[in-house]
């Protein structure tokens, strides 16, 4: 009984549906985690205005700071400055890709699940068509040709990186998402090296000013 043929369609059936539930899991564990980009983005924002203060206040008070810190504590301590804002920038743009990653790809899983489920529609009346006239029809979403429509307008490097993200990730159920985790994850370092750069401006001013 359990080798029959007959249940054979039951279990792909079963081994499907957990296998669409587990991706859906991790695809809203990644959604969920995209979202710690705004907070990062926030802190790395505060942390590039209050640097720019500072090198500011430097610039401006610097003939009054070299005496007390000396010519080679004052340029240090510029240097982890514009390293520091150079980070922030940084962080910055990677914050601006996560954005736009997650806002288009809420847009087109919103269009995309529309779409699919008009068709859907349309299909199960077409099999009925067919069956009733006895013919063999291969309906379907042919991938290919919306690939082929959406990357037409495209530049050629982009349609490069494009289709060498989908064959690197070929069969990865979560291949929309590696790119917007890849990001988040730079994001991350950058504004955590940012905050470093400012301590260490912070350090070598101390350090400088007592010796």
């Amino acid at each position: 009984m359990i080798d029959d043929p007959k249940i054979e369609p039951l279990r792909e059936w079963n081994r499907l549906a957990r296998e669409n539930t587990e991706n859906a899991i991790v695809s809203s564990m990644f959604e969920a985690a995209s979202k710690a980009s705004e907070p990062i983005e926030t802190f790395a924002t505060w942390l590039l205005v209050g640097t720019a203060a500072v090198a500011s206040f430097l610039i401006t008070n610097a003939d009054k700071l070299l005496p007390l810190v000396k010519q080679s504590g004052f340029i240090t301590c510029g240097a982890f400055l514009c390293f520091s804002c150079v980070l922030g920038l940084l962080s910055k743009m990677y914050a601006l890709r996560c954005k736009i990653g997650i806002d288009t790809g809420v847009a087109v899983r919103k269009t995309f699940l529309e779409h699919l489920a008009k068709y859907e529609e349309e299909e199960k009346k077409i099999k009925e068509g067919a069956a009733f006239w006895g013919i063999n029809l291969q309906p379907g979403v042919r991938l290919e040709r919306i690939l082929t429509e959406f990357y037409a307008p495209l530049p050629k490097w982009a349609v490069w990186l494009a289709e060498r993200q989908l064959k690197k990730n070929a069969g990865n159920p979560q291949v929309s998402y590696l790119p917007l985790i890849k990001n988040l994850n730079t994001q991350g370092i950058l504004a955590f090296l940012q905050a470093l750069s400012f301590l260490g401006f912070l350090i070598t001013g101390f350090i400088f000013a007592v010796i």
